[in-house]
């Protein structure tokens, strides 16, 4: 059985795997690990002696690291844990819980996004609850709208409204819009909404301000280590809940309204090319190929076909799985992705994640594992 500690390291490796691979529209194999046999082979007249006297671990990276080209090479850390407080659950949930008798306004914001729900009370209770005495904070409003865009809560039209005006230039924001309308079958709501998500000059789905918010709530705990707090905060995000379905079905339902048609090849392609995320960008694509495949459009639904693939085939670079178990290694490289995440989205990120690890793997070599 595992323990929380190797389970926490499990986690950041499947929630990283998770970001990269959250879509697929046909079936893909997933795999953290990306290994092949090595076959060593043996010479019938081989009269070298046997070595007795193997060479260390270190000494074989370091043999790797000079047969490697520097300039794409990332040195491979072993899957050790870095967390020794198997406690570390309790501990965090006791003090977010502690948070509720606060007057900080930070705090009690960690504690509306965090804490377990007193009984007979849901996350959306805690989230308005927030919003009622610290209003129009858009982090709790987008979190509520997402909500709200789910098949669990009831909403009213009003308090999406007020969610939208708080962050009106976030394109991620009227999404959340869109899902709502479409799960109440308003298609004035829905259209308004898309018309308004395209006018966005920006889309952020503040991923990393909500991993970041929870670090920052634990900082003052005895659970205050930053990378087992990223770790524990991608696991949150990874388990939020997507009200995306909704939309998907008004687009499926849709097909044969020339005006419904147009509004949902805006959305995908504004998903596609502005979302941050990986996630949204895939749902962009597979929107318009709805579309395409209901009009029979081979040409165009084959060319959304090879953009899906290129997202998957980055998504799949084994230099990336390397980057993310020494990215586990080293704060400063998981603070600097954690930082751009936001700013330059998901693909990008990944990409200066790698530059870095390359770097730090030529500066550092196997001792980067060591931190």
């Amino acid at each position: 059985m595992f323990s929380n500690k190797k389970f926490l390291f499990l986690m950041f490796l499947i929630c990283i795997a998770l970001l990269l691979f959250n879509y697929r529209d046909t079936t893909v194999k997933i795999s953290l690990f990306d290994t092949t046999s090595t076959v060593i082979p043996f010479f019938d007249n081989n009269d070298e002696p046997i070595d007795l006297n193997p060479l260390s671990p270190k000494e074989v990276q370091k043999n790797l690291i000079n047969q490697t080209s520097n300039d794409d090479y990332i040195v491979e850390c072993e899957s050790e844990p870095w967390i020794d407080d198997d406690g570390y659950f309790e501990a965090s949930q006791q003090y977010i819980q502690s948070l509720s008798n606060s007057t900080s306004a930070d705090r009690l914001l960690g504690y509306a996004f965090f804490a377990i729900p007193p009984e007979g009370e849901s996350r959306l209770d805690l989230l308005r609850a927030y919003n009622e005495t610290f209003p129009n904070n858009s982090l709790i409003l987008m979190e509520a709208a997402s909500l709200c865009s789910t098949s669990t809560y009831e909403c009213d039209k009003n308090f999406i409204d007020t969610a939208i005006a708080s962050d009106k230039v976030n394109g991620a924001m009227w999404l959340n819009g869109i899902n709502f309308f479409a799960k109440q079958g308003d298609d004035e709501g829905v259209l308004r909404s898309i018309s308004g998500l395209v006018k966005t000059s920006m889309f952020n789905e503040k991923f990393g301000e909500r991993i970041t918010l929870y670090t920052q709530v634990l900082a003052g705990s005895n659970t205050s280590d930053f990378r087992t707090n990223v770790v524990s905060g991608i696991g949150i995000e990874a388990a939020r809940a997507s009200g995306i379905s909704h939309i998907f079905n008004w687009c499926k339902k849709g097909v044969g309204d020339n005006t419904k048609v147009n509004a949902c090849l805006d959305l995908g392609r504004n998903l596609t090319e502005r979302a941050n995320m990986l996630f949204p960008q895939h749902m962009g694509i597979a929107m318009q190929k709805i579309i395409y495949e209901a009009e029979n459009n081979i040409e165009m639904h084959e060319l959304k076909e090879k953009e899906t693939q290129k997202l998957i085939k980055f998504s799949k670079r084994k230099q990336y799985d390397k980057a993310s178990y020494l990215m586990a290694h080293d704060e400063k490289l998981i603070r600097n992705w954690l930082n751009n995440i936001d700013s330059i989205g998901e693909v990008e990120s990944i990409k200066v994640v790698i530059k870095e690890a390359i770097l730090l793997s030529q500066q550092k070599g196997i001792s980067a594992c060591e931190n």
